[in-house]
């Protein structure tokens, strides 16, 4: 896997994680627009497009410096985008992604503790993007056809809810017991929720290296 930037965490790079990591492209369809043009009133134009480009995609690319939704679009070269930008905007190529890859990226990305700064920094961008793929998991809905969410959802169990980790369990023929960990004891709902992928197990391992008084971690 290469990153673009492996210094700083961004929707393209995390966007090709999520590729790596399994899920299918026909789950996540991406577009590009070309020549395209934005006002400050939100009215966008582009010269082409390939791909899919559909109602509620981010338009990512250099000179995009926050998220912008596609709220409109024609079919052919014309649309509106939400928010409005500062200032108009000239771009050569515009990416369309997901909606879901930019609000699972922002969960990881706002939900990750911030590094020290003597850490190699792929430590930190790695632990964004695993807590964002655990989100993706949860909140992605399948395209028309598709089931890849829809399964990882059952076979994690991302919508079933877990008081805690089951510590001893047995029968008439065996039984075990499992010591508890400490730290299991302080989980808050939303971190016992990352226990059940490796994504969310990885990024939780991640904030646990920084101590014993990390709330609802350790």
């Amino acid at each position: 896997m290469a990153f673009t930037n492996p210094t700083t965490p961004n929707l393209a790079d995390f966007a090709s994680y999520v590729t790596e990591q399994g899920v299918p492209s026909a789950d996540l369809p991406t577009g590009t627009l070309t020549g395209v043009s934005v006002d400050t009133s939100g009215n966008l134009t582009a010269t082409g497009f390939t791909g899919t480009v559909a109602v509620g995609m981010v338009l990512t690319g250099s000179g995009i410096s926050a998220p912008l939704y596609l709220a409109t679009w024609n079919g052919t070269n014309a649309g509106t985008v939400t928010p409005a930008p500062a200032q108009a905007l000239s771009i050569t190529t515009a990416t369309l992604l997901s909606p879901y890859l930019q609000w699972a990226f922002d969960a990881g990305v706002n939900l990750t503790l911030i590094p020290p700064a003597d850490m190699p920094a792929i430590l930190y961008v790695m632990a964004c993007y695993q807590l964002a793929m655990h989100q993706l998991l949860k909140m992605a809905q399948d395209q028309t056809g598709q089931t890849f969410f829809t399964q990882q959802r059952t076979t994690y169990g991302l919508l079933s809810f877990s008081a805690g980790p089951v510590i001893s369990s047995g029968d008439q023929g065996t039984h075990q017991t499992l010591a508890e960990p400490e730290f299991l004891k302080g989980l808050t709902v939303s971190t016992l929720d990352l226990l059940k992928t490796p994504w969310g197990r990885e990024s939780m391992a991640y904030s646990q290296q920084y101590g014993e008084n990390i709330v609802g971690v350790s």
